[in-house]
Parts: C-alpha cells; sequence; structure tokens
C-alpha cells in the first residue's frame, strides 16, 4: 500500500488520490489527514481525447488529484 521513497529517511508516500470533483477529493484529503497523512501536491488533470463517432468529436475528462504522504519514525 505504502511507497517508500528512495532517500530511505521514514516518509512513506500513497500512490496519487484521483477523485471526479473538488468537493470528494477534500473529502478523501481530511480522512487522510485525520490519520497522520500531511497534503504534499494537489492538481487537476484535464484529458481531451479524440473519437471517431460521427456526431460527437470529441471528450474532455476532468479529475482533481492529490499525493499525501506521512512520516514513520
Amino acid at each position: 500500500m505504502f511507497n517508500r521513497l528512495s532517500a530511505h529517511n521514514g516518509v512513506f508516500r500513497l500512490p496519487p488520490i484521483q477523485r471526479k470533483n473538488d468537493t470528494e477529493l477534500d473529502i478523501a484529503i481530511a480522512d487522510l489527514e485525520a490519520r497522520g497523512f500531511n497534503l504534499v501536491r494537489r492538481g487537476t488533470q484535464n484529458d481531451q481525447s479524440k473519437t471517431l463517432n460521427r456526431y460527437r468529436y470529441d471528450t474532455t475528462c476532468n479529475k482533481v488529484w492529490a499525493i499525501m504522504e506521512k512520516l514513520m519514525y
């Protein structure tokens, strides 16, 4: 479940958390912060993919993500 950083300094980082919108991500971050994790980074990813459909040319997919880590001494 945890990924150990290459420095081996007792910091464990979770894989990126991805949700559909900011409110769901805020709930997930609050839950992990209650368990002792710290927020490292947060962002938004917008993907646009081309489809071969005749009536719809492209689709847009929005995701919000966060990276959390925990100090393990």
